[in-house]
């Protein structure tokens, strides 16, 4: 790529550990010819171990896709934070659309994430995206500001922010580049005003491939993607971490 970009790779509920090591292994070989941008792999959890030791003495990065809000107590099902960072984790994932629809999650619990992620030390992937209608009625803007308005503290040295659009995931529909340029102008100019945060790395997500992505990340001039279902196919990765 032309410049350092942040690439998260979102394997949801995918990969047994064989296939995990094999995808590892060939992104190891990848051959950047020039900066490589920085590689965050974000398993499912039974796999966080495994690959952690899977990534040693690589440039790839381990994050999790996502934690509780508490740092321990009787939540049944859930991983406390305290061993996501035991196990090599440097980014979390949170508030992605699947969470928020699937487990009904708030905006509320979604901040709660975030401050405990801060509290460790820990970087959060905050993800923010409209629904189809919200999208149609023209009130997309409006969301995404009480997304950002609820979720993120102020006064932060930085955040990273993952637009998913909630039409976008897995349909194989993306915004116009355009679209796309004025949400991640939107989000630095709402996050400077008013929560005094001047270092905001923006990330587009929501059915990347190869054939999207330079026109994505290059020309949207966005700071980093995060990818969902390429991101378990090495052809997809190796064109997409590979461009110039």
């Amino acid at each position: 790529m032309s410049q350092v970009k942040l690439i998260v790779s979102n394997w949801k509920m995918n990969l047994n550990f064989k296939e995990a090591k094999i995808l590892v292994n060939n992104l190891k070989k990848i051959n950047f010819k020039t900066t490589p941008p920085i590689n965050i792999i974000c398993p499912q959890f039974i796999l966080l171990p495994f690959v952690s030791n899977l990534l040693l003495k690589s440039s790839f990065i381990l994050g999790a896709q996502d934690c509780h809000y508490k740092k321990k107590g009787p939540y049944t099902g859930d991983t406390s934070i305290e061993l996501i960072k035991e196990i090599g984790c440097k980014y979390i994932i949170v508030g992605h659309s699947e969470r928020r629809q699937e487990y009904k999650e708030t905006d509320k619990t979604v901040k709660e994430k975030v401050d405990l992620i801060l509290s460790e030390k820990l970087k959060p992937i905050l993800c923010i995206g409209e629904s189809e209608i919200e999208r149609k009625k023209k009130s997309y803007l409006k969301i995404l500001q009480k997304q950002l308005d609820i979720c993120v503290p102020k006064n932060l040295s930085e955040i990273i922010i993952a637009y998913e659009p909630i039409w976008s995931i897995g349909t194989g529909l993306t915004p116009s580049l355009q679209e796309i340029i004025e949400v991640k102008e939107f989000v630095y100019k709402f996050l400077k005003n008013n929560k005094n945060i001047n270092k905001v790395i923006f990330l587009y997500g929501g059915s990347v491939n190869s054939q999207n992505a330079k026109e994505i990340l290059i020309d949207a001039k966005v700071d980093g993607s995060l990818i969902g279902g390429s991101s378990i196919k090495i052809e997809e990765m190796n064109k997409i971490l590979t461009l110039g």
